[in-house]
């Protein structure tokens, strides 16, 4: 099995290598974003991971990455199959490759969005930011950073 094999469902996603899936990952999230953007969506599962949180699929990289409703892109056919040969997938493998001396550049952030979505999910009161998922209830937001078309934040109790 090589890293990007073209797979034929998301089932056969479960048993790959922890470097193939989070290359998958990245690659079908944030192919098309910088190169920090990758990096940005690598360090939320990552740590997702370290929260060892059963919420986010525990403390493994294949818990976490094919946790469901979590990581949309893994269900997608960029997930399947990855163009190798592209820029953006030797990008994706080499920071998932990498990642323990790649720079972390949205701290302890837990989800990203486009900033799109997140704008519709937001709102401001006075100086203090809140988000919520879907219809549910606003939650603080603590942490935050944009980069390029995605948001990275963390909430409050995490």
């Amino acid at each position: 099995m090589g890293y990007g094999d073209a797979l034929s469902s998301t089932d056969d996603l479960k048993g790959r290598d922890s470097v193939d899936l989070l290359a998958r990952m990245i690659y079908s999230e944030a192919g098309n974003q910088t190169e920090e953007g990758k990096r940005g969506c690598a360090f939320v599962a990552k740590n997702r991971k370290d929260k060892n949180l059963s919420e986010f699929g525990g403390n493994t990289w294949e818990g976490v990455l094919l946790k469901a409703n979590q990581f949309v892109g893994m269900t997608t056919d960029d997930a399947l199959k990855p163009d190798t040969s592209s820029t953006a997938w030797k990008e994706s493998l080499d920071i998932a490759k990498n990642l323990s001396s790649k720079t972390n550049p949205i701290h302890k952030c837990l989800w990203f969005n486009t900033n799109k979505l997140y704008g519709n999910q937001s709102k401001m009161e006075g100086n203090v930011e809140y988000y919520r998922f879907g219809s549910g209830s606003y939650n603080e937001v603590t942490d935050k950073k944009v980069i390029g078309n995605h948001t990275f934040f963390i909430l409050r109790g995490y």
